[in-house]
């Protein structure tokens, strides 16, 4: 197991109760191998970082992108706080290593699923909440995320979700995504998009926006959280 300094230093972040460290890098498959008393999972710290990264993204789009409107907010916090984005930037940290986990789990390749990778994450997020309040977790969140809440565009997300559902589609030996536009509501001013995106002729998603890129985005990042999860 991995120092959890190093963590630490990852997120830009020191804890004054490791205890909750602790709590946050224990996936429940441990609990299931190990009944050793003072052993908690990290799911109740994963249900408390998921609602403050949510408020934290929430505010940070709210506050960055004043000509966008709401439905274009939620689709965008929707691909920021999602699984595969999740996943993607717990494993820019290195998270899986510092987790504790069965032996099964970890035998199964569990210290680089996206899903544990994700969970993990947002366990993280509620035990700097926890330790240091709002502030600290939107600064780590931030650091966190980077350029890609700093500079988020419509066209970014386009990029990012799309290129990101062709390289898993690749890996999993799944062919090339393809995507049809399948509706087109409201006023020529300002339409409503639906997209859907399929794999080996399948639709494994839909997704909406304001422009057929960004419909075509938001199905890529819908598939991406089924394909993960």
């Amino acid at each position: 197991m991995a120092d959890s300094s190093e963590l630490e230093q990852a997120l830009g972040y020191h804890f004054q109760n490791r205890e909750l460290l602790r709590e946050a890098l224990v996936h429940s498959s441990l609990l299931n191998e190990n009944h050793a008393p003072g052993i908690e999972s990290n799911e109740r710290l994963e249900y408390l970082g998921d609602a403050a990264l949510g408020l934290i993204i929430a505010h940070e789009l709210f506050v960055q992108m004043p000509e966008v409107d709401e439905g274009e907010l939620t689709r965008l916090r929707s691909t920021l706080v999602c699984s595969a984005t999740l996943g993607l930037l717990g494993n820019d940290i290195n998270l899986g290593k510092y987790m504790f986990m069965g032996k099964g789990e970890e035998a199964s390749g569990g210290r680089s699923k996206a899903t544990n990778l994700a969970r993990g994450l947002e366990a993280v997020l509620g035990a700097v909440y926890l330790d240091g309040g709002l502030g600290e977790a939107r600064g780590v969140i931030l650091r966190l995320y980077g350029k890609d809440l700093n500079n988020i565009t419509s066209s970014q997300l386009c990029t990012d979700s799309k290129s990101r559902l062709q390289e898993l589609a690749q890996a999993r030996k799944l062919g090339a995504p393809s995507y049809n536009i399948v509706e087109s509501r409201g006023p020529v001013h300002s339409p409503d998009f639906v997209a859907e995106v399929l794999l080996e002729d399948k639709v494994i998603a839909t997704g909406r926006g304001k422009s057929k890129k960004t419909a075509e985005a938001d199905a890529a990042s819908h598939a991406l959280q089924i394909l993960y999860d």
